[in-house]
């Protein structure tokens, strides 16, 4: 009994070590960093494959499907339209760190249709 007891502590302290030294590997809001690039519009997702999506200056960009995406910043000169539970437009030079569940983005023309 005081063997399996040992174990089972040695166990758990490894665990406890080893993310102490590597993390948890979850990711907070805290931890997002907008990425900006002149020109694009630079979706950042909660997507191990595909945690930046940049779309350039007028065109657009359609997901394979809905995508969490955490921050959005608008580095073009155009105005455009996130498809998402709700529709809403990212002005030029604007960045939203709230997180959306994305399917698309596109140039607007005056606003987003719902």
């Amino acid at each position: 009994m005081l063997r399996h007891n040992v174990m089972r502590g040695v166990l758990v302290g490894a665990t406890l070590a080893g993310l102490t030294a590597f993390g948890s590997g979850a990711a907070t809001a805290a931890d997002v960093t907008p990425c900006h690039i002149d020109g694009y519009v630079c979706m950042t997702t909660n997507d191990i494959y595909q945690p930046n999506v940049y779309v350039a200056d007028g065109n657009e960009y359609t997901f394979l499907r809905a995508t969490e995406v955490t921050t959005i910043s608008n580095d073009t000169s155009v105005l455009y339209c996130v498809d998402a539970e709700y529709n809403f437009t990212v002005r030029p030079g604007q960045t939203v760190q709230i997180p959306h569940t994305v399917t698309s983005l596109g140039p607007a023309s005056g606003g987003c249709l719902s």
